[in-house]
């Protein structure tokens, strides 16, 4: 049974998360079908495309083949950035061509892309609910072909890569900050590797020295310790052992880093 998936950066104290699920519940009574709706997220910082395909990115292969994926980030109507459907690894994403997708999927295209375009429904004009129809529609069996005409390809949005400033240097950003204030960068394990041949790395975050490389999340630690890790993900992840609450005592607030921001690293 495919699951339906909603990622917003409309947070939670606001009422749209809520209608957003209310209008694609709506829907599915409209073509007299049911399926599960999962929220992967609400608290995408606003507008921030780069977090929002992060997070989609470590949900969306835990869940079967045709769910469908709503990712509805500075959603709202424009004219560059219509509505799209696209199907790629057995799943189908629905949002605005802002470029998120790019992000999702750097350096691939999907199997299948089209513009939504529901001139059978004058009733729709914001773009949430253009996509609610048009996830309903697929949970329904229908194809994303006739939502509308074929795009050739999606938006492009820029990311920030790791920069090798010489054999032993090289400077990588913060892309996201989890719920624990660890701080995860844009790193990949396969660049990592590649770069470090087998040397040992240290890191500096604002002056701070990590130079402990963790395997096993179960080894013993004191709390406030300072480590690194390849996360689930496959990225360099920055942490200390047992953060506090509510941003205090985190990885984040002790290293002084936020998004997007750079981090040294250095080989020996």
């Amino acid at each position: 049974m495919p699951i339906v998936s909603l990622t917003t950066d409309y947070g939670w104290k606001d009422p749209d998360a809520a209608a957003i699920r209310a209008g694609l519940y709506s829907e599915m009574l409209r073509h007299q079908v049911a399926s599960p709706m999962v929220d992967v997220s609400h608290d995408v910082s606003p507008r921030n495309h780069q977090e929002a395909a992060y997070i989609l990115g470590g949900a969306y292969k835990a869940f079967p083949k045709g769910s469908v994926h709503l990712m509805l980030i500075d959603c709202r109507p424009m004219v560059n950035h219509p509505p799209i459907a696209a199907m790629i690894d057995g799943h189908y994403f629905l949002t605005q061509d802002h470029g998120g997708l790019s992000l999702l999927f750097p350096g691939r295209q999907p199997d299948e892309l089209v513009t939504i375009d529901m001139r059978n429904r004058l009733d729709l004009t914001d773009p949430g609910d253009i996509m609610t129809a048009a996830a309903a529609h697929v949970i329904a069996g229908g194809t994303i072909s006739t939502l509308g005409p074929p795009r050739p390809q999606w938006n492009q949005l820029q990311s920030t890569h790791p920069e090798i400033l010489d054999r032993n240097h090289a400077i990588v950003h913060v892309q996201y900050v989890d719920h624990f204030g660890q701080v995860v960068t844009n790193a990949r394990e396969t660049w990592l590797k590649e770069w470090q041949q087998g040397r040992t790395l240290k890191v500096l975050a604002r002056g701070m020295v990590i130079d402990r490389f963790i395997d096993n999340l179960g080894e013993k630690m004191d709390p406030g310790s300072r480590y690194m890790r390849i996360n689930d993900m496959g990225f360099l992840e920055l942490r200390i052992s047992w953060p506090g609450q509510h941003g205090v005592n985190t990885a984040s607030n002790l290293f002084g880093l936020g998004l997007q921001d750079p981090v040294e690293l250095q080989l020996r």
